[in-house]
Parts: structure tokens; C-alpha cells; sequence
């Protein structure tokens, strides 16, 4: 009998902490707009730092690309694209396994600024309030301004600001067509992905990928006949081989042959949820 009891009170009690968990978890508007170190990759984000970018000085190739392949209803939803949720929980039935997200650009944000990569309904239940939450608190330019900050672009590289120079040694702001549809191409798997830079070759998928994003951005008339055709010019010599980086491959090569191997190991298991 006293079991029973206990059992009946843990029962009537568990709905009332998890309301309390879910109070003490969810962000107050003063963390959305403030200053914090993120919970996802301990990545410092304060709009007033001076290594922040604004959106206005983020190249228009780059924001334009970034939405076309990561939320291309941004502007239009309110945190949640219920198209692409339907049309990727029919892909994940059909396949009959987890196999795609539809995480729009605030959710990405919600998750990589206050939560971890457990892959639970709890925690998906979590990034879908905080999505809500920072939907209510900021602008859409705020939101995609951060975003653009602390998304990751490699190993130990996040924000726009670190991947500009990583990758191509220029501010956000320089950025061309192609240089951007690489940098958008990297995010579903960064480490992954980012592999064509550190071999200086582009792999099929991320060449096919590349091309896929400059098509689709002329196609959708987020660039110019003119911009298309030198973008297609700008893709067949993306990475050029001369003699000085010959010599140069052959110098670095175990060092590269080594961090090719760490970063697709570590990729494996990696995929954004």
C-alpha cells in the first residue's frame, strides 16, 4: 500500500517538475539580448565585442546563400518552418529512420546559444520554447546577426568573422559568390564537409554542392546574369594549383594527411539534429 502511495504521489508530483525544470532552463530576455558564452561550443557572443560582425558588414552573397540553403522562409515564418517539418518527417518515415531535421535558422540559434547536442524530446521540446521566446524578444536581423556569429564553420571555427579569414583571409564583407556557396555548403556537417579546403581539391559532393547553390541562387534571382556567369568562371579554379603551392602541399602534407584523418573521424558520428 505504501508503494502504491508513493508511487501515485511521484506520479501527480513529475508534471509540476517538469514545469519547474522548464522554468529554470528557459533564457530570460536579458540572456537572449546580453552578453553570454554559449552552451553548444563555449563560443563567446556580445554584439558590443569587437571581434562581433554586423549584418551590415557581412557580404550580401553570404547572407543570401546561408538563407537559401539553411531557411529560405527566414523572414517569413514565426521560428518554425512547417512545411519543411512535414516534408522531413515524411522523408524520415519513408526511410524509416532519423534521417534529416528541419531546424530553421532561429531554432539552430535557440539550440547552439543555451542547449547541448543531445538528441531527446526533452531537448527538442526545450529548443522549440526558446525558439518562441527568442522569436518574441528580437528582430529578425538581431536573430540572423547572431546566428551569423557563433554558427559553426569547422573545427574550433564559428562566426562569419573566423571563417572569412580561416578559410579565404578576408573580412565577411569580401566575400564572392563562390566563397560564399562554400561557406554555406560546409554548415550541416561542418568538419565533415570541410575537408576540399584542407586538401585544396574539392570532393564531387562539395563541387556538385557548390555549383547546386550558385544555380539556385541565380535561378531564384538572388544574383545577376553577369554575377552567375563569373561565379561558374570563379568555380572551375576555386582551389588553383600553381607550383608555389605544389611545394608548399608537399611540406605541409603529413601535417594535412593527419588533420584530414582527425576531422573525418570526428565527423563520423556528427550530423546537425
Amino acid at each position: 500500500m505504501k508503494k502504491v502511495f508513493v508511487t501515485l504521489l511521484f506520479l501527480s508530483a513529475f508534471p509540476f517538475l517538469i514545469l519547474i525544470y522548464i522554468w529554470i532552463m528557459l533564457p530570460s530576455e536579458k540572456d537572449i539580448r546580453g552578453c553570454i558564452t554559449t552552451t553548444m561550443f563555449q563560443v563567446k557572443l556580445c554584439d558590443k565585442s569587437p571581434g562581433h560582425t554586423k549584418l551590415k558588414n557581412v557580404s550580401p552573397y553570404l547572407k543570401k546563400t546561408i538563407l537559401l540553403t539553411e531557411d529560405s522562409l527566414f523572414y517569413q515564418h514565426k521560428g518554425f518552418d512547417w512545411e519543411s517539418i512535414q516534408r522531413n518527417y515524411e522523408e524520415n518515415k519513408k526511410a524509416g529512420r532519423y534521417k534529416r531535421g528541419g531546424s530553421t535558422i532561429t531554432q539552430q540559434l535557440a539550440k547552439n546559444m543555451f542547449l547541448n547536442s543531445d538528441r531527446t524530446l526533452v531537448r527538442k521540446g526545450l529548443e522549440a520554447l526558446i525558439t518562441i521566446k527568442i522569436e518574441k524578444t528580437l528582430s529578425k536581423n538581431e536573430i540572423f546577426e547572431k546566428y551569423l556569429n557563433i554558427v559553426e564553420f569547422g573545427k574550433n571555427i564559428y562566426g562569419v568573422r573566423q571563417a572569412s579569414q580561416h578559410y579565404f583571409q578576408k573580412s565577411p564583407g569580401q566575400l564572392n559568390v563562390v566563397e560564399s556557396a562554400f561557406l554555406a555548403m560546409l554548415l550541416p556537417n561542418p568538419k565533415k564537409y570541410s575537408v576540399s579546403f584542407y586538401r585544396k581539391e574539392l570532393t564531387p559532393f562539395a563541387s556538385q554542392r557548390i555549383k547546386q547553390i550558385i544555380n539556385n541562387m541565380y535561378q531564384y534571382k538572388k544574383i545577376s546574369e553577369v554575377e552567375y556567369g563569373q561565379a561558374l568562371v570563379d568555380l572551375e579554379t576555386f582551389f588553383p594549383s600553381s607550383v608555389e603551392e605544389q611545394l608548399s602541399s608537399e611540406i605541409d602534407e603529413d601535417l594535412n594527411r593527419l588533420t584530414l584523418e582527425k576531422l573525418e573521424q570526428e565527423s563520423e558520428s556528427e550530423d546537425r539534429f
